[in-house]
């Protein structure tokens, strides 16, 4: 499951006070730094935007200990960063891959973790996730009669006014205790919570491994991948306040739009995908 995070928010050698300190971590939208004793700063890099709704998304989520405390907005030399509580764990994908026995626990969590996200109102400043999806799909090099049919699908969801992550998988939550902590939030966006969890199911179960990702790893990664989907949909549908809706319609949304990153070591299976979808309703 690709993750474009920024790294665990850990470091043990942060100076005394506030400040930036050591490097600890490094995406492609933004980079994250030591900052005093108990906080980093996320900064992001020229030309991404996406502090705007990252911040949001934190502002929004506070007190609900599902995500790091946002503590302040700071400029950098011209760059925006967040200062974040520093949460000490590690990502779950991680974890997964040198506990694999916890593939069951760790499952029911992030759909803990997930619904806890979904029960929070969304900011109204946070784009429309069907906007989103739309442009993404209109972006994405497919057949046309595929992208035809992805947009007309879409049509048909609802709008909701929940808070959704954008990229949720085990990659940007953290493990610290009994506690996970859900990081990079520059994708939210408001919706339906299904539009967020068939987002969480596609990577769960396509998603290409980061480049670079030694065989071994890939091999265990593709060995528990559905054991952990399997146990993070059913945790997610038995403690959802009511069923949920239109899943697969979503995940036909997620997969035209998966499409727009460009991730060529995906596209054949996602067309495929795509194409059995629009063959069932013929």
């Amino acid at each position: 499951m690709p993750a474009d995070h920024t790294g665990p928010m850990t470091d043990s050698t942060a100076g005394e006070g506030a400040g930036l300190g050591r490097r600890i971590g490094a995406g492609r939208e933004a980079e994250v730094y030591a900052w005093g004793g108990d906080a980093v700063v996320k900064l992001y890099r020229p030309g991404y935007a996406g502090h705007r709704a990252e911040a949001a998304a934190l502002a929004a989520l506070g007190g609900h200990h599902v995500a790091p405390s946002l503590v302040d907005v700071v400029d950098q030399d011209g760059r925006p960063g967040l200062v974040l509580e520093r949460i000490t764990g590690a990502d779950m994908l991680g974890l997964l891959q040198r506990r694999p026995w916890r593939v069951q626990g760790l499952g029911r969590g992030l759909a803990e973790a997930h619904l806890a996200i979904h029960g929070v109102p969304a900011p109204a400043e946070l784009p429309d996730v069907r906007q989103v999806l739309a442009a993404q799909i209109e972006a994405a090099a497919m057949p046309r009669e595929l992208q035809g049919f992805a947009l007309r699908n879409l049509d048909g969801l609802p709008s909701g006014d929940r808070l959704c992550h954008g990229d949720y998988h085990p990659g940007n939550v953290m493990v610290a205790g009994d506690r996970l902590s859900v990081i990079d939030w520059p994708n939210a966006a408001r919706g339906v919570p299904e539009a967020d969890h068939a987002r969480a199911i596609l990577l769960l179960r396509w998603a290409d491994p980061l480049p670079g990702t030694p065989l071994v790893t890939r091999g265990l990664v593709a060995a528990g991948r559905s054991l952990l989907a399997r146990a993070y949909a059913r945790a997610y549908a038995h403690g959802s306040p009511r069923p949920p809706q239109q899943v697969e319609s979503w995940l036909v949304a997620n997969i035209a739009a998966r499409l727009a990153e460009g991730i060529k070591a995906e596209q054949p299976k996602l067309i495929e995908l795509l194409a059995r979808a629009r063959h069932r309703q013929l």
